[in-house]
């Protein structure tokens, strides 16, 4: 593509940085109008991009960071100032930590001249204000403020650029309103070039060297282990990753966050391991001799605290993947550290294992086996509860309901809260890359924005949201959304009164974890779902069922148990240490 300049004729900035956007191939913006950047509404009313309106700043910035991972294209949060910092910057936190790529566009709401002044809903930093663009610093990978109209536009796709540069992230543009009321001219300074020329694939595949090294001291384990982590779902490694581990014959347990990078039905999946591991995902992690991390950062959620007895460098050899070099021997020494895309560079190494290193099938057919043996002697997904018909509900049960009524085709996202860390440990996905979740921050209120992308950006799935009360209160409203704009999704919430986590970490003294008992069922037949309240376990499926059929948004109460806690799921070697 010549590098011409982007800007033809004279428009306004909020036009330009519309144009910017189409340039990006973006799709949708998340936000709620208010403040200047209505002026941006004014320009979207004339472009290829659809807004998503939200009843919720909070909603917009998650929906936002969930469509950057599941897309790897940058999702668009917007709001006036003062809400999108104190009420949008959820969105921004999970993506900083979980590596999706995002760009926020708000204003200072600054009323020129009078800033200094400090007037209503100022957010300069001025005297008697706030200041929008520290509280955007302390959540973003880059943030700028921007005055004059090139230099707003210009912005605009260097915040696109970082991004998505390196480790993906949230990026931000303050917009001061000296930059939103003005013009962009052919002929201003600095020119404006098309957004295409500063979006480059800038990532790059190690040297062969690097991974023939790597596939030798794999050849040559006795027990490999394969961790597979965000970073799989973010590079979409999720044929690599099973065509790679099958070759080579090794278990595949995965972190929190990257839970579903290989589907759980798999023969070589052990499912999660850490703090929130099956028994078998953990105990043949602890023998392992040689273990290859993909795509993660080994945090101690991941490692049990970084308990010795499951991971050790002194008795392992680890080799990391990452794109990220910081994030190479971050947490824990590692023997050899490959900096790269995940698929990009799974996908060298299998064709360097095909062609250029020969492998001892028979060792391979034993791993296998192996597996399988262990997983039939141990513990792996569903245990004695997931089919207990007590009332109210196990969650354990619930779980098992869901897994035999969803199929193939469907999405799930999770929330935070006792509710997710139940589902991590004793739903089995059936897809690699089907499951969603706030592990990164773990904030509350993450099921339902999450499921209305999902179900944008993938029309033709099934979408399922689980959530327990507490989480499910917080974003309720995106319900709304979902009528509003044909997205049928499926909420699941299990409801047991309390703020589990927190009830169950008080012990005998209960202070603000328990909730009156409410029918969230008729609150979504209120807002225009279907509304189900299920208090016998052998209903759950049925009323799952006739929910997908339907085409319209539902909601699901499962009246649950509150008699089961975090600590039944918890590793026994992450409670030693605590």
């Amino acid at each position: 593509m010549a590098k011409r300049t982007s800007i033809q004729a004279e428009k306004s900035t909020m036009d330009a940085v519309v144009q910017v956007l189409e340039e990006a191939d973006v799709e949708y913006v998340f936000g709620v109008p208010g403040g200047y950047m209505m002026k941006l509404y004014d320009s979207l009313a004339n472009s290829s991009i659809k807004p998503i309106l939200t009843r919720h700043e909070q909603i917009a910035s998650i929906m936002a960071e969930v469509y950057g991972r599941l897309t790897g294209k940058p999702g668009i949060f917007t709001s006036q100032g003062a809400w999108a910092v104190s009420n949008g910057l959820m969105g921004a936190v999970e993506a900083i930590q979980g590596s999706s790529p995002m760009v926020m566009l708000t204003d200072m709401t600054d009323n020129a001249p009078y800033s200094h002044h400090g007037s209503y809903q100022t957010g300069t930093g001025e005297y008697g204000s706030y200041d929008v663009k520290k509280a955007v610093e302390a959540a973003t990978k880059y943030s700028t403020v921007v005055h004059m109209p090139e230099q707003a536009v210009q912005s605009v796709q260097l915040a696109l650029k970082h991004a998505l540069d390196g480790n993906p992230g949230p990026s931000a543009v303050v917009f001061h309103s000296s930059a939103i009321n003005g013009t962009v001219k052919p002929d201003g300074s600095p020119v404006i070039y098309h957004t295409k020329h500063y979006l480059l694939d800038q990532t790059q595949t190690p040297h062969r060297d690097e991974l023939m090294k790597a596939l030798h001291t794999l050849k040559e384990a006795k027990n490999p282990f394969i961790i597979a982590g965000n970073g799989v779902k973010v590079s979409k490694a999720f044929d690599e990753l099973e065509n790679f581990a099958e070759l080579l014959g090794a278990p595949v347990g995965t972190t929190t966050m990257g839970k579903s990078a290989l589907r759980e039905t798999h023969p070589q999946s052990v499912g999660v391991i850490g703090n929130w591991g099956t028994p078998v995902g953990n105990k043949i992690l602890s023998e392992a001799d040689v273990i290859l991390v993909v795509g993660s950062k080994l945090a101690p959620t991941d490692t049990c605290n970084h308990h010795r007895q499951l991971i050790d460098p002194q008795r392992q050899t680890i080799i990391q993947i990452d794109i990220e070099s910081k994030h190479a021997s971050w947490t824990l020494p590692v023997d050899q550290a490959i900096i790269g895309d995940a698929k990009r560079v799974l996908y060298e190494m299998i064709q360097l294992l095909e062609h250029k290193i020969e492998i001892d099938r028979n060792k391979i057919e034993i791993r296998i086996e192996r597996i399988a043996q262990l997983k039939e002697d141990s513990e792996y997904i569903f245990v004695d509860e997931s089919y207990a018909d007590a009332r109210p509900i196990k969650p354990q049960r619930a779980l098992k309901e869901i897994y035999d009524a969803i199929d193939e085709n469907t999405m799930i996202t999770l929330d935070a809260g006792e509710n997710r860390v139940y589902t991590i440990r004793h739903f089995k996905s059936k897809v690699s890359g089907s499951i969603i979740l706030p592990g990164s921050a773990g904030g509350m209120g993450y099921a339902i924005p999450s499921a209305l992308v999902a179900k944008l950006v993938y029309p033709d799935k099934n979408v399922l949201a689980i959530a327990g009360d507490g989480g499910f209160s917080m974003t309720m409203n995106g319900l709304i959304t979902a009528v509003e704009h044909d997205l049928p999704i499926v909420t699941v919430i299990f409801n047991n009164s309390s703020l589990g986590w927190v009830k169950n970490a008080q012990g005998e003294k209960k202070v603000a974890s328990e909730f009156m008992d409410i029918d969230y069922g008729k609150i979504g037949a209120a807002m225009g779902c279907l509304g189900y309240t299920i208090d016998d376990p052998n209903d759950i499926k049925g009323a799952l069922t006739e929910a997908f059929h339907s085409n319209k948004p539902a909601v699901l109460d499962i009246k649950t148990t509150d008699e089961e806690s975090y600590h039944k799921v918890m590793s026994e070697l992450a409670t030693s240490l605590e």
